[in-house]
């Protein structure tokens, strides 16, 4: 092994230690409720991250209390903030018609991503899911996936993809019915197509659902 790639490999977990050391501790203020909590490994060092969902004491009415998001990784046995965030999650009863269901936050961690998912009910039979899928790369963090899935009981389910990383968008629209003898029922479509964005969208202000895309050759649009 070479002089220099020790010295490279040495100054590497240097800056690492030092930087990991000069993260401010997660101190939770006592008024704030936990949501959900997960772990796994966010940046492909072999150490898990802990993922924190947390209602602040932030009041907003009938859409409830403000959330927040912590990712924190542990250090001498101390959680410490690597990533806040107030924009990516919903408020505590920001979710439609179920208002008690909490926005159905589901949070996992695959492939050292970060998904997200939260659903918002339309009626007792419509519901739309959004999931938004986060990646730590280039020293920040980035919104490289997302799912809005649009679905109604007896009517139809709407899938709408987009990976951010290569632009490309994917639409599954299937059809259904509870009649089937008194209603006909649409043909299901499929679309493929590439979508220029600006920039990849970050995960500060990013906020699921707010995000609107035209389909290409049509007159429609979705959220993301």
């Amino acid at each position: 092994m070479s002089r220099l790639f020790l010295s490279t490999l040495l100054l590497a977990l240097t800056f690492t230690n030092t930087y990991s050391q000069n993260l401010p501790e997660l101190k939770i203020p006592s008024k704030y409720q936990l949501v959900a909590k997960i772990e796994g490994d966010l940046d492909n060092d072999g150490i898990n991250e802990i993922v924190f969902a947390y209602n602040t004491d932030i009041s907003h009415g009938d859409k409830g209390f403000e959330r927040i998001l912590y990712i924190a990784k542990k250090i001498d046995g101390r959680n410490r903030i690597w990533k806040k965030n107030t924009s990516v999650l919903w408020k505590s009863k920001d979710c439609g018609f179920y208002a008690e269901e909490g926005g159905s936050l589901q949070m996992e961690i695959v492939k050292n991503t970060l998904s997200i998912s939260q659903t918002f009910n339309h009626n007792s039979r419509h519901t739309s899911t959004f999931k938004s899928i986060f990646r730590y790369q280039d020293s920040d963090w980035f919104l490289i996936g997302s799912t809005h899935d649009d679905a109604d009981n007896c009517d139809f389910d709407f899938r709408y993809d987009v990976n951010f990383s290569i632009g490309k968008i994917i639409i599954d629209k299937t059809y259904s019915s509870c009649d089937e003898e008194t209603t006909p029922i649409q043909e299901d479509q499929h679309l493929t197509f590439k979508y220029k964005f600006a920039d990849i969208p970050k995960m500060d202000g990013f906020i699921p659902g707010s995000n609107e895309v035209k389909i290409s050759g049509t007159n429609e649009n979705f959220w993301y």
